[in-house]
């Protein structure tokens, strides 16, 4: 519910606690980011809201259509992008690049969460979410299990 301030309306939110990916959205994801291999795939997830915890439902992928595919993913806007919450996804396909936010990712990620699969062989290696805070970005778990105590946390290369 918002709350009243002198400066707006101030917009409480549940902090997201985890992310869980079940199954058939990760195949999904993987078979993407195999068939875009070398370059880097990316499109959006999209969750439902549970609790402190969102579920991706559906994946949505995006052309990508940087100047430099192996090293970039910049797509364009489409009808196709999920209404919050959603979670924004890219590969990185370089075995140099770091599996986690790259400088360039945290200047130009303008969603709320930042799902980082690491490929360098097209095969996803790890998985790491971003929450984007008011000033930084923190890591948030993955998971692949719906349920809480059978939570499973997906690989995760730091």
């Amino acid at each position: 519910m918002p709350t009243p301030s002198i400066f707006g309306t101030v917009r409480l939110s549940h902090r997201t606690r985890a992310l869980t990916i079940p199954d058939d959205v990760r195949d999904a994801i993987a078979a993407h980011v195999a068939a875009s291999h070398p370059h880097e795939a990316g499109g959006y997830l999209g969750c439902a809201r549970e609790g402190n915890r969102i579920y991706a439902t559906d994946h949505v992928p995006l052309d990508n259509v940087s100047p430099r595919p192996r090293r970039r993913f910049v797509a364009t806007a489409t009808d196709g992008v999920p209404p919050e919450p959603r979670v924004f996804y890219h590969s990185h396909t370089s075995a140099s690049t770091p599996s986690g936010l790259t400088g360039t990712d945290r200047r130009n990620i303008r969603d709320r969460f930042a799902l980082v699969v690491f490929a360098p062989h097209g095969e996803p290696y790890s998985y790491r979410l971003f929450r984007l805070g008011l000033f930084n970005w923190r890591e948030v778990p993955v998971t692949t299990s719906e349920s809480s105590e059978e939570a499973t946390r997906l690989p995760r290369i730091v």
